[in-house]
């Protein structure tokens, strides 16, 4: 059964490092990395602000649903139980931003190919715990090799829809305009280990463009103890979940450049290139190669 942990206060990210004694051994374990006998310098860390998700292309889909976002259904009717005969429409979502007219914070580096944004509307007609998700588009996937078997005897690969999220992630953030609605808004990422976490984000009960974020607890798993030790976490949703005192007034809102604070750093050492199948290999590599194919770097993360 998948375990979903909520967060409502983030404390800050420390940074622990425990040595074992070193027995003649090649490696030094940390509680936070593997090291080689030499030790590190600077580059111990690579910490880089990575955007992972400008809403230019795809569009994402948004369901609603009363309660806990868990049982929002595939297929939307309506908010509450709907009166016999009646369907209600899931929220409207659209990309927008174009030529003359992008939308896009202005206090985001200027990026031409930044243009457009995601922008979703939509009207409870009762009030109430009313939640609205946002999830990926289905291209936004990974595949995920899990401890069971199948019927080949083969291990099982998981299917897991949503953003991977490069690195180690320390805090994650998004660019919100908002209009003043009464909600608030959560990130939902998944570990490893199949666990939802939920982290808060705050208030979007304001006017004008603002970033939100969250860090991400150091209880998240994100890593093992051998190499390549890595193990991305993956955004599954945005939710807006209305407080007890909203209206049902029309809401509209926005959203770009989804970010995230990351350690893009895995030990180094002589032989880390032996592979010995294509699966150990794409394993090795696939994080670093995905992180490289992100188009928006921090400037001190070049």
């Amino acid at each position: 059964m998948r375990t979903v942990i909520k967060y409502s206060v983030l404390a800050a990210l420390p940074l622990l490092y425990s040595f074992v004694a070193i027995n003649g051994g090649a490696a030094i374990k940390s509680s936070s990395a593997l090291k080689t006998l030499n030790g590190d310098d600077t580059d111990g860390m690579e910490l880089r602000s990575v955007q992972v998700e400008g809403f230019e292309a795809e569009q994402w889909t948004a369901t609603v649903s009363p309660g806990d976002p868990e049982a929002i259904p595939a297929v939307v009717e309506a908010d509450g139980q709907p009166p016999k005969g009646e369907k209600w429409n899931s929220p409207e979502v659209a990309i927008k931003g174009e030529g003359n007219n992008p939308c896009r914070p202005q206090n985001l580096a200027h990026d031409e190919t930044n243009k457009k944004c995601l922008g979703v509307r939509f009207k409870f007609i009762y009030p109430g715990n009313n939640v609205v998700a946002l999830t990926p588009p289905a291209s936004k996937k990974i595949y995920r090799v899990i401890d069971e078997l199948d019927d080949n005897n083969k291990p099982k690969v998981q299917e897991i829809p949503g953003l991977k999220l490069p690195g180690k992630v320390k805090a994650l953030s998004v660019w919100v305009l908002g209009r003043g609605s009464d909600y608030t808004l959560e990130a939902w990422v998944q570990d490893w280990k199949g666990s939802t976490h939920v982290l808060k984000m705050g208030s979007v009960n304001f006017v004008g463009w603002r970033p939100l974020s969250a860090k991400v607890p150091a209880n998240v798993p994100q890593d093992i103890d051998t190499y390549p030790q890595t193990k991305n976490l993956v955004l599954t949703k945005l939710v807006l979940r209305s407080k007890p005192t909203a209206n049902t007034e029309k809401v509209v809102i926005f959203f770009d450049a989804v970010k995230v604070l990351t350690d893009m750093y895995d030990v180094h050492f002589d032989g880390a290139d032996v592979d010995f199948d294509e699966m150990d290999k794409k394993e090795k590599h696939e994080a670093r190669e995905y992180a490289k194919s992100l188009k928006k770097y921090s400037e001190g993360g070049k």
